[in-house]
């Protein structure tokens, strides 16, 4: 896959956090990008792999193909996987993203063999919707704020059709966003950002590349504001906002569990989401409590 593809689904998943997993059925709760000698963050390469912890104790590993999937590709990522969970001591579900049209009729396992190692394979253009599409528009037309989930909709809706059709999508997705911004429909700004690796991708000519790229940066070079972006820590606050919806619920059930039932272990594994003062607000147990693991004077 071309380097700019690539870093358009990962920078993606991490600023919509949550929601891009979400987006995709997913029934796992991330927390915080995994960070090891397999996947590192570095100022050479923005990072090889994209490896989600989640609430459930297993690791989320996304794969982004652009090509028909092929054997080989299967068998490099279940290695991958291997060598993941060998090095983590975590269990590691593989999600592979396919943006290339044509259905692979590849299959790497037997139905005997287990199914944890079989990879969860998603194919984008059965995602895309069309009344959604018209939807956006529409709440445009009547002024209407647009919610995240929109948002994420709008930006990965060039690689929900053909290849062939991505330049003008592209195109149209970018008229969009100008009209967002001069309505003030939508407060993050940021979350434009993929759509500036998906421009240099597509978009061939320079003169109209500079002109989609200002849509998306304000007139702020693109280089400057991607450097921008991914060191200010957004690649954690990408995962604080894409959970943002999830926390006022998690605090009700860390007070379930930590106070009415008085669980300690549950109000440990809420401190390593939330932190120890919240969870120690939420529980009961004092922060000493929670920063040794052990129950004090009781």
């Amino acid at each position: 896959m071309h380097q700019n593809i690539d870093k358009f689904f990962k920078v993606s998943a991490i600023l919509f956090g949550q929601l891009f997993v979400d987006f995709f059925g997913l029934d796992y709760h991330i927390i915080r990008l995994y960070r090891n000698e397999l996947n590192s963050l570095d100022g050479t390469s923005l990072f090889s792999d994209l490896v989600f912890e989640t609430r459930e104790g297993i690791l989320l590993n996304f794969e982004f193909q652009d090509v028909k999937l092929e054997m080989k590709n299967l068998k490099k990522y279940m290695e991958y996987k291997v060598r993941l969970q060998c090095q983590s001591g975590k269990a590691v579900v593989t999600v592979i993203i396919c943006t290339y049209h044509i259905k692979s009729d590849v299959f790497i396992f037997k139905e005997t063999e287990t199914s944890l190692l079989k990879p969860i394979i998603h194919y984008l253009l059965d995602s895309y919707d069309e009344v959604k599409y018209l939807t956006i528009k529409n709440k445009l037309i009547n002024n209407l704020k647009l919610s995240h989930q929109e948002i994420q909709f709008l930006i990965l809706s060039p690689f929900m059709v053909q290849k062939k059709l991505r330049l003008s999508k592209i195109k149209d997705v970018c008229d969009l966003i100008n009209e967002i911004r001069k309505k003030r429909l939508f407060d993050r700004d940021e979350m434009y950002l993929p759509l500036i690796l998906a421009i240099n991708q597509y978009v061939s000519d320079e003169e109209e590349r500079k002109k989609l790229i200002r849509v998306i940066t304000m007139d702020m070079p693109a280089d400057e504001i991607y450097e921008k972006v991914m060191s200010s820590g957004i690649l954690e606050k990408g995962i604080e906002q894409g959970i943002e919806q999830g926390i006022e619920q998690g605090i009700e059930q860390g007070m379930e569990l930590g106070v009415e039932k008085g669980e300690f272990g549950m109000a440990l594994r809420f401190s390593r989401i939330f932190g120890v003062e919240e969870a120690s607000k939420v529980s009961g147990f004092s922060v000493e409590e929670l920063e040794s693991g052990e129950l004090l004077n009781r």
